[in-house]
Order: structure tokens, then C-alpha cells, then sequence
């Protein structure tokens, strides 16, 4: 039966969890969002990997209202993460179903999958839905993300908030994994839209490096990933 793992990247509005995702799509084989292809690294055995851009899921009133500097209430981003999460299942269901060759069932499913996750409580959903999901965070400052926003044509965020993530006590790969994560009160609300800090375990990338460095990192992480789960 096919195993499957996830990697999620994710940062601010603007960080470029995006172009850092296709980019390590691009070294595994190439590729664009929703292709399923086969995937090769060293030390592994081939597998197939699929890349998602949850992006795709933000309807047109909501990309008109962050244009807009209305971001989105509670109720809000509670339907919006319950359908991308649906996405992603439907999307990771459509590949098992597609490939049930006998070469195909002893292969495992690696899902790519990037996002903002601005919000503490849509970061709250997707891992209780994906609870063995490893994430990635793209970090950088305010300043820099709000700097490329403003240089990418058509970018439909025109705002963020918060400080870079490596400011909180709550960041980094010291997080103890058995800490549950809380919704913050400030949260419930977020009308500013900042980034809050994460505190769950996760893996932190410098998002003021280069794509192709973070790329790298990110399927070093993978290989690990791979690998740790004695996948050979």
C-alpha cells in the first residue's frame, strides 16, 4: 500500500514559500502544481510527489478584500482552511487512486504543499487533519516580504504584520513536540492580519537567502524525511 508524507512550506505573505517550493519541485524532476511525478534522490527509492499551492483556493472576494486590507474574520478562515484541506485530500486520494500498479503500491506519495498560514487557528486545523505533516517556515521580516510584495506584479496581499518569527521564544526546531498548540486571544481576531508565531516543531529557513539555497534545504529535508522513516 502507498505511505504517504507531507512537507508543508509556509511564512508570511511575500516570503517566497512559493517560488522556494517550485524550485524544489524543479530539482526532484520537475514539474508544475498538481502534476504527479516520479521523484528520485539519493539513498531513497523512487517515489512520486505531487506539489499543491493552496493559493488556488482563495475565492476571488476574498483576493479583492486582501487588495483591500479586509482580511478575513474567523468564521471566515474556518470554511476557507476546511476546503483546502478538502483539496488536498481529494487531490492526495485522486493520486492513489490513479496509481495502483503493483511498481506503483510499493512507491510512497511525498505531498508539497505551500501556503501563508498568517493564522494560528488555520495552522490548528490543517495539523489535525494532517497530524504527521512536516513543515518548513520560510523566515523574514516584515519589511522584506511587504518589499517583495510590492515588486511582483498582480501580488493580490498588500499587507502583512508581525516581526520575523526568529523573535519569538515560541520559534524554531527547540519547540518541544509534545506542546499543544494555542490559540492565542489576539488571534481569535487578527484584524491586522500578522504573522503569529509558531510553536510547534518545525524547520526554519533564512528567507533573505537565495531561492536555490532554501530549495536545497528543503530536499535536504525531504531526503531526511525519506530516509528517517527507514523508506529505502
Amino acid at each position: 500500500m502507498m505511505k504517504d508524507y507531507m512537507v508543508v512550506v509556509f511564512g508570511r505573505p511575500g516570503a517566497g514559500k512559493s517560488t522556494v517550493s517550485q524550485a524544489a519541485v524543479q530539482l526532484l524532476g520537475g514539474g508544475d502544481a498538481n502534476d504527479v511525478r516520479v521523484g528520485v534522490l539519493d539513498g531513497v527509492q523512487d517515489f512520486l510527489y505531487i506539489y499543491l499551492d493552496l493559493d488556488v483556493c482563495i475565492p476571488q472576494w476574498m483576493r479583492d478584500n486582501f487588495a483591500k486590507k479586509i482580511y478575513p474574520t474567523v468564521e471566515q478562515r474556518c470554511e476557507f482552511i476546511l476546503k483546502a484541506c478538502d483539496y488536498v485530500t481529494d487531490n492526495i486520494n485522486n493520486v492513489h487512486s490513479n496509481n495502483q500498479s503493483d511498481d506503483d503500491s510499493n512507491r510512497s506519495l511525498l505531498t508539497i504543499v505551500s501556503f501563508s498560514f498568517v493564522n494560528t487557528d488555520m495552522r490548528v486545523e490543517y495539523r489535525k487533519r494532517f497530524p504527521t505533516s512536516s513543515w518548513i517556515l520560510v523566515d523574514t521580516t516584515k519589511d522584506l516580504a511587504e518589499e517583495r510584495i510590492l515588486s511582483r506584479e498582480g501580488h493580490f496581499y498588500k499587507g502583512s504584520g508581525g516581526g520575523s518569527n526568529a523573535d519569538n521564544v515560541n520559534s524554531g526546531e527547540d519547540a518541544d513536540p509534545t506542546t499543544e498548540t494555542k490559540v492565542k486571544e489576539n488571534d481569535l481576531d487578527n484584524s491586522e492580519w500578522d504573522f503569529q508565531a509558531v510553536d510547534f516543531p518545525h524547520i526554519a529557513l533564512d528567507g533573505s537567502h537565495d531561492v536555490d539555497t532554501n530549495a536545497r534545504k528543503v530536499i535536504d529535508s525531504i531526503q531526511s524525511l525519506l530516509v528517517h522513516h527507514n523508506y529505502f
